[in-house]
């Protein structure tokens, strides 16, 4: 009877609320996911001197953290600038970035156009665009179009089957540089073999998970190390 379709009625109720309230709540996070992916991208990374060398994203990573919190600072005793204390004006000036030589501080990012931004605005400082290829024709997409916005480089996922001797002569012949990174630890690509054909391409950074065998090969091949 009618006391039956009222009962219906607000069951249906109650269920497309919870709906509502799920679907919020799913937008909500999906807007807090890209704001943490938009912070991440615009971070610098601080990386090893221009002498070589493989170095850690996470150490590094942190390395720019405890510097900008007044903590320790990044790789080979670069001392990072500290945060400014509400006395000397609140945020941090973009003028203290010069504080940095150009050869201990690059700039990474996903976002093309936040490379073109900060290349713009610190044209001192290295650029390169960061991204994920499953081809060679597409690493050679993002090469070139790094070099049509005047990036000093690219980072590539480190895969055998899209870097090549032939994709790092292209960028060294433009005065670019090529990076590699690899997944998180266990990688399948911080390997031995790995590591020997990025070599061997001229790849000039490497960004590893620093597995135990990465010292003893890089010291058998007659590397400086850091």
């Amino acid at each position: 009877g009618r006391e039956a379709r009222c009962e219906v009625q607000q069951r249906a109720g109650r269920r497309r609320r919870r709906w509502r309230r799920r679907r919020r709540r799913q937008r909500r996070r999906r807007r807090q996911r890209r704001r943490r992916r938009r912070r991440a991208a615009a971070r610098p990374l601080l990386r090893r001197d221009q002498g070589g060398g493989c170095g850690s994203r996470r150490r590094l990573r942190r390395a720019a953290d405890g510097g900008e919190r007044g903590g320790r600072g990044g790789e080979r005793g670069l001392a990072a600038p500290a945060a400014p204390s509400p006395s000397e004006g609140g945020s941090l000036n973009p003028i203290r970035l010069e504080q940095v030589l150009p050869s201990q501080l690059s700039w990474i990012s996903f976002s093309l156009g936040a490379c073109v931004d900060i290349k713009r605005r610190l044209p001192q400082h290295s650029a390169f665009l960061v991204a994920y290829v499953g081809s060679a024709a597409d690493a050679w997409a993002v090469a070139r179009t790094a070099h049509r916005s005047k990036l000093d480089g690219i980072d590539l996922n480190a895969d055998p089957a899209v870097v090549s001797a032939e994709l790092a002569e292209w960028l060294h012949a433009r005065g670019m540089r090529l990076a590699v990174w690899v997944w998180k630890a266990p990688a399948e690509n911080d390997v031995q073999e790995v590591w020997e054909h990025m070599d061997r391409c001229g790849v000039d950074y490497f960004t590893s998970n620093l597995p135990l065998g990465l010292r003893r090969w890089d010291t058998e091949r007659g590397s400086p190390g850091p």
